[in-house]
């Protein structure tokens, strides 16, 4: 037999966390350059990594900074990385928040005659806990495999050079083939040119590419680990909390 709070619906709150943090990384990785546009346009301040000698208020200054970098990527491949890099914390904070508010819908302090009169099958309640179950399974595998392609990709001896080339072509920078570090576009701001310009180097750009996997995307892998651990440690609770139900 299930607990009353276990046969409620998730809470408005949760739904609205879930769908919220879903729609703002996509927004983010998909048109990350539009809407860090026009945020700064209505924060309307300057930011600076010295806040006295910024124009804007400490919190204005601390989104400027992390919605700037968004205006200076060179393609829209950029933005899942510039998303995992300036918004990391927030991202976990908001999933702890989203942990936090199933866990108070499933344990309720003292649950109202109104909760208690609701009735719903043991079937329906495990078959939504399962559901969320798949979502997190699903997000970590992808997550997970995205991380090993990526590091094999950019980990690879002759792969990460080849690749190196290709990406900097797709944003429109010719390295060369004799000596690729003096082309003008080599030395543009962004995300990838400055990561990818050890890749380049003559036989040490091809033979060093696992260590220039750590030393250019480090802070990269570092990010991308904190969310699969957060993601493997919600599908852990969920998981947990479906066979309580079973048992109850």
């Amino acid at each position: 037999m299930t607990t009353p709070q276990a046969q409620r619906p998730p809470s408005g709150i949760y739904r609205a966390l879930v769908w919220g943090l879903f729609l703002f990384c996509v927004s983010f990785a998909l048109i990350g350059g539009v809407i860090a546009e026009h945020a700064m346009t209505l924060l309307n301040c300057q930011p600076h990594a010295d806040i006295r000698a910024g124009s804007c208020s400490f919190l204005k200054n601390a989104l400027a900074l992390r919605l700037t970098p968004f205006l200076s990527a060179d393609t829209p491949l950029d933005y899942p990385f510039m998303l995992l890099r300036n918004f990391w914390g927030l991202i976990l904070v908001w999933l702890a928040a989203i942990a936090w508010s199933r866990h108070a819908w499933q344990h309720p302090s003292s649950p109202s005659p109104a909760s208690t009169a609701r009735h719903a099958s043991v079937p329906a309640t495990i078959s939504l806990q399962q559901s969320l179950h798949q979502v997190l399974q699903a997000s970590f595998w992808i997550l997970l495999i995205g991380l090993i392609a990526f590091c094999i990709a950019f980990g690879t001896p002759f792969l990460s050079t080849y690749l190196a080339r290709e990406i900097l072509q797709m944003i429109g920078c010719n390295p060369g083939a004799f000596d690729p570090l003096v082309s003008a576009c080599m030395a543009k701001l962004g995300f990838w040119t400055p990561r990818l310009q050890p890749f380049l180097l003559p036989f040490l750009g091809q033979l060093g590419s696992p260590l220039w996997l750590f030393w250019q995307f480090g802070d990269v892998l570092a990010y991308w680990s904190a969310l699969i651990a957060a993601v493997l440690g919600l599908k852990v609770y969920v998981a947990h909390r479906i066979a309580v139900t079973k048992v109850a």
